[in-house]
């Protein structure tokens, strides 16, 4: 889904991806992580054998949202279907840390590469998306 307000919305975020997706008790569950998006689908990657991974490949539907915590209040969300990558996940990783913690070699990043040979990518294929920016209704907080 190619939408300009979208990627001018989300591509420059240091803030995390809120993605929400349903267990296998049938309950919701909201997990954030880092993301990039690339050519209108958005990307995250974790260890292979997180929750998150197990409850997308038994429902690949979720939701999302990226947006600041902060005053005025703006951000994107929508509904998706996900798919996970196995191959793409050092790939992912790689382009995350660049966004989030930069060039520089940290305690963080020394510890993410070391336990990359497990990562995978996941995939969201946005198919609805909401824009939504408040700064003139909050222009006074």
């Amino acid at each position: 889904m190619q939408n300009s307000k979208f990627d001018e919305m989300v591509s420059d975020n240091k803030i995390p991806i809120r993605l929400a997706c349903i267990k296998p008790n049938g309950m919701p569950t909201v997990v954030s992580l880092w993301y990039i998006q690339l050519d209108g689908r958005i990307y995250c990657a974790t260890q292979g054998n997180a929750k998150i991974v197990s409850y997308l490949e038994n429902n690949p539907k979720c939701a999302f949202e990226i947006a600041g915590d902060k005053p005025p209040y703006k951000g994107t969300r929508g509904e998706g279907i996900t798919q996970i990558i196995q191959e793409k996940g050092n790939e992912i990783l790689e382009l995350l840390m660049n966004k989030y913690l930069g060039q520089k070699e940290s305690t963080l990043t020394k510890f993410l590469k070391k336990n990359s040979k497990n990562e995978v990518a996941i995939e969201i294929t946005p198919q609805k998306i909401f824009n939504y920016d408040y700064t003139r209704r909050m222009k006074d907080i």
